[in-house]
């Protein structure tokens, strides 16, 4: 009787040990991938790698077997569904396709890229990974990177095009492989160069200045969104209005006026701000002080009045002229630059942004009854 309870127990512990063991299995990841990338063809082969080496990497350190490459390549080749991402994939196709190389998933990433030359010989560049998830149960599992070049997430800054992309396509992949539920142990931050103003007494006889689109109006509908202070004892105006040289951001410059009774007598104080629009989404997204409201320091010439703003490389950078400054911000990292203070009061002023070879400046040439005319530049240098 004994010896019959011993082997019960034996055989009840092995029919569980089995269940446990199914369960194991079915409840685990897969365990052997294949990485397939996919990118529009004009996209330099070199990309590709970049994605297709970070991606494997993650997943090895996920504790997952990647296919090598040589297999993968012929894999992809001979599944050419597997190029359009709406396509949808069976079972058994996955079976009949994934199956001649002991495969339980694959992850296909579908990636863009795109790169600029920006100001102070710097390329920045931006990346958009998709990354689908398929396995032998046909069930796809999908998430894409957040969209580079925005507030908060700014483009990736290099010294060439090669280390820009590189940087950018790495914080896509990892970006989108966290969003598949994958542990991300090293993520990739974005690499960024800080840039200031510097004084010069001429620009090279090459010089060019980048053109610039019309200002608007004050009362242009697209400046509806400026948030504007406004009170009983508050108020701005628009004192410029820039846009971008794709039409899709403006940047515009607004004068406060605040009221404050002092001793039973009304006294006033100034300020300025740069906002920043997006006419796309149809708000502002940046809002940058050019003058605090308050008395003018000693060490300003002028007030604080904004006299001219202008976008630079694209939208990611912004120039304003004050009555008695300058200013550069990076409008994606939410940081100012450069602030210049000047010796003496301008009037008048207008921005310029031009390149001499490979040296970028930004000029401002201004008029007055007291100032005369003349010509200011800066070089933009790299920190």
């Amino acid at each position: 009787m004994k010896r019959t309870r011993i082997l019960l127990v034996w055989a009840l512990a092995a029919a569980l040990g089995v269940g446990l063991m199914a369960h194991a299995r079915a409840a685990a990841p897969a365990r052997k991938v294949a990485v397939l990338v996919y990118a529009p063809p004009a996209l330099p082969a070199a990309h590709t790698r970049i994605a297709q080496t970070r991606l494997e990497q993650i997943l090895a350190d996920n504790g997952l077997t990647v296919l090598d490459r040589e297999q993968a390549d012929k894999l992809k080749q001979g599944w050419g569904r597997l190029q359009d991402p709406g396509a949808l994939i069976t079972a058994e196709e996955f079976v009949a396709n994934a199956s001649k190389y002991a495969l339980d998933g694959v992850y296909r990433v579908y990636l863009d890229t795109g790169v600029v030359r920006g100001v102070a010989g710097l390329y920045s560049a931006t990346a958009l990974s998709d990354i689908r998830y398929v396995g032998e149960d046909a069930q796809v599992r999908a998430a894409a990177s957040p969209p580079m070049g925005v507030k908060g997430l700014p483009p990736s800054d290099g010294l060439t095009e090669s280390a820009a992309v590189s940087n950018a396509v790495q914080r896509a992949v990892d970006a989108t492989a966290q969003a598949l539920g994958l542990q991300v142990l090293d993520y990739t931050n974005p690499r960024l160069f800080s840039v200031r103003l510097q004084a010069v007494p001429t620009v090279g006889a090459d010089y060019r200045a980048e053109p610039r689109p019309a200002p608007l109006s004050a009362a242009d509908p697209a400046l509806k969104r400026v948030k504007l202070a406004d009170g009983d004892w508050l108020s701005e105006e628009i004192t410029c209005a820039q846009p971008s040289p794709d039409g899709k951001m403006v940047a515009v410059g607004g004068y406060i006026r605040k009221t404050q009774l002092l001793g039973g007598r009304p006294q006033r104080t100034y300020g300025s701000t740069v906002h920043v629009l997006d006419l796309g989404a149809d708000k502002e997204v940046a809002t940058f002080v050019s003058a605090p409201v308050s008395d003018r320091t000693r060490d300003e010439q002028g007030g604080g009045k904004v006299l001219d703003c202008l976008f630079l490389s694209g939208w990611r950078y912004v120039a304003a002229i004050t009555q008695s400054k300058l200013f550069l911000w990076d409008t994606e990292r939410g940081a100012v630059m450069s602030e210049i203070t000047f010796d003496r009061a301008y009037e008048l002023a207008r921005l310029e942004h031009g390149r001499a070879g490979d040296q970028d400046f930004l000029s401002f040439s201004f008029q007055g009854l007291t100032t005369g005319s003349g010509r200011v530049s800066y070089r933009i240098t790299r920190e």
